[in-house]
């Protein structure tokens, strides 16, 4: 016998389909008469999984995993209403298992929907929503899929903008957690100021000044029979932006009342964060100088949270986010408990017609340097904390590239990068007071060629290079040592795309894993239509956007996504 919940789901997913079917007889948006317009968007992750124990892939029961979205959204005027059905069939390695057995354990459901009306002066919004409070130090709620991430909340948020340049906004709701919501209750309130709109005819022309104020807390019932846990733990933070012609200065602090949990072993501590970023920028050059300090800022909103679940704020992260691949093996996540981070970015520009010759040249300069935190236990659930950094160096980074064209069909981009990198602490593969696998030097060269060989046929390749030392003494990981790998793109515009590459890990310190990672992959575009599909084998490692990582299992099969929005 059919349960009345999951008649309800079926007639929704029924509906759902329908209203699919019809609105893809349109391009961009149906417009049905004078009721409203419809739109969308569909996503389709399969992958299939082979065991291969030579590079510790994991047999999977299913054999084939998938994840699946469909958004809808209605417009009429100032109303607009939304919903995401998902899938997860069952959830691909590395995205967490629980979205598949929370709820009602069938991965299908309909974890976000809304409805809100916005016009001049007035937003209101019931149901899901995404928020952020400045920089996101004490708020940020958004969706990152490939992580597996979203941390929505369902609730009713209010903003009122009673004078152009000025906005306050106030919510209460609870957080998504998979497809349940989270034990705590969470409330905030942020306003933001821009003077330079505020007071146009009193400031110069050339100054913008932008402040905010946020706060946000949780209400969490204490059930522990041991530790005597706050309730209701506050947050709250200031922000300034000033800008004077070329230079911008932009600061934020924020500050949380002790929230002892399990992200942060129990810790009474309170916590505080402190971002500062300088910046110049003029017509071929840009300057960045940026520094962070962080002291158990983890904030969720269920205490008992770990990983990337229900986590409520997000810290941004001081070093770049590289996308070539070898170096995606040490990506540097930020350390929310604790840590001190500078970074410096320089990006200039020889022009058009210099010493260089007749095409414009790119230069980059990034480096960024992680550190722990001074402390000293003083209780085995209390720790004092100096505002400079220890001795202990969680990651350094220094990346140098050069792109120059050659005329209108060839391109170059050469690349060096050199990183420090504390596996035990990034990858949480041991606690700070011991050493396992210890601290990594990689050094990465890269060479990117761009051809154009007819009207519409490009050829691109890579050559990236890594040296890879281990501290003498340590462990290993399955992928460690140094590295190759060699990369070829064919594309005919616009609409196919043929890649093929393969990373060879000739220097890992186990013969026997000395082996190939190759892969081949097709892609084909027309309007707002993707599909992709390919096979190979994917090393293991950590996955992270903008310093947010998740473990990625290694794995042997076929891939297919396809992208739709309507």
């Amino acid at each position: 016998m059919i349960s009345h919940v999951t008649s309800f789901k079926l007639v929704v997913l029924g509906s759902l389909l329908a209203l699919f079917f019809v609105t893809t007889m349109f391009s961009q948006g149906a417009e049905v008469g004078d009721i409203g317009v419809i739109s969308g968007s569909v996503q389709l992750d399969v992958q299939t999984y082979s065991e291969d124990t030579l590079i510790e892939a994991p047999a999977v029961n299913e054999k084939m995993l998938s994840n699946a979205f469909v958004n809808l959204l209605f417009t009429k005027g100032k109303f607009t209403a939304g919903l995401r059905f998902e899938s997860y069939q069952n959830p691909l390695l590395g995205i967490d298992s629980r979205y598949g057995t929370s709820g009602e354990g069938t991965g299908l459901g309909i974890p976000y929907r809304f409805a809100s009306y916005v016009d001049e002066t007035f937003e209101v919004t019931a149901g899901n929503f995404y928020e952020q409070f400045g920089t996101g130090m004490i708020l940020r709620s958004y969706e990152e899929r490939n992580l597996g991430f979203d941390n929505s909340i369902d609730g009713i948020r209010l903003r009122f903008i009673p004078l152009t340049g000025l906005r306050i906004t106030g919510l209460i709701g609870r957080q998504r957690a998979f497809f349940e919501l989270s034990q705590g209750v969470m409330r905030g309130g942020d306003i933001s100021a821009d003077f330079a709109t505020l007071l146009d005819s009193l400031l110069p022309d050339d100054l913008q000044l932008r402040l905010g104020a946020s706060v946000m807390s949780r209400y969490q019932p204490d059930r522990n029979d041991f530790l005597k846990l706050p309730e209701n733990v506050l947050a709250w933070s200031l922000r300034s932006t000033i800008g004077w012609r070329d230079i911008a200065l932009e600061t934020e602090y924020a500050y949380k009342i002790n929230d002892p949990g399990v992200a942060n072993s129990n810790s009474f501590n309170p916590g505080n964060a402190l971002y500062a970023s300088l910046s110049y920028t003029r017509p071929g050059l840009g300057i960045n100088l940026a520094a962070k300090r962080i002291d158990n800022m983890d904030f969720r909103s269920d205490r008992s949270a770990g990983g990337l679940a229900q986590q409520v704020n997000f810290l941004p992260p001081l070093a770049k986010q590289h996308s070539w691949r070898l170096i995606t093996l040490y990506p540097y996540a930020t350390q929310n408990t604790g840590e001190f981070g500078i970074q410096a970015d320089i990006i200039f520009t020889i022009p058009k017609g210099s010493f260089l010759g007749l095409d414009e040249t790119v230069f980059s300069i990034n480096f960024s340097k992680v550190n722990a935190l001074d402390t000293t236990n003083v209780s085995p659930f209390r720790y004092e904390s100096k505002l400079m950094w220890a001795p202990r160096e969680y990651f350094r980074d220094l990346n140098i590239e050069v792109q120059r064209k050659w005329g209108k069909d060839f391109k170059t981009t050469l690349a060096f990068i050199s990183v420090k990198y504390d596996q035990d602490i990034i990858q949480g593969l041991s606690s700070d007071t011991e050493k396992k696998y210890g601290v990594i030097s990689a050094n990465l060269v890269v060479l990117e060629l761009w051809l154009s060989v007819m009207r519409g046929h490009t050829l691109r390749s890579e050559l990236q290079y890594m040296a890879v030392k281990h501290e003498p003494g340590v462990q290993f990981t399955t992928q460690n040592g140094s590295w190759i790998m060699g990369l070829l793109e064919y594309s005919v515009s616009p609409s196919w795309f043929f890649t093929v590459f393969d990373e060879y890990n000739y220097g890992n310190n186990d013969p026997s894993l000395q082996v190939h990672y190759p892969s081949a992959s097709v892609a084909f575009v027309r309007d707002a239509l993707r599909v992709q599909g390919g096979y190979g084998r994917v090393r293991g490692g950590l996955l992270c956007v903008g310093g947010i990582c998740r473990p990625v299992p290694a794995s042997n099969g076929f891939t297919l996504g396809v992208t739709y929005t309507f």
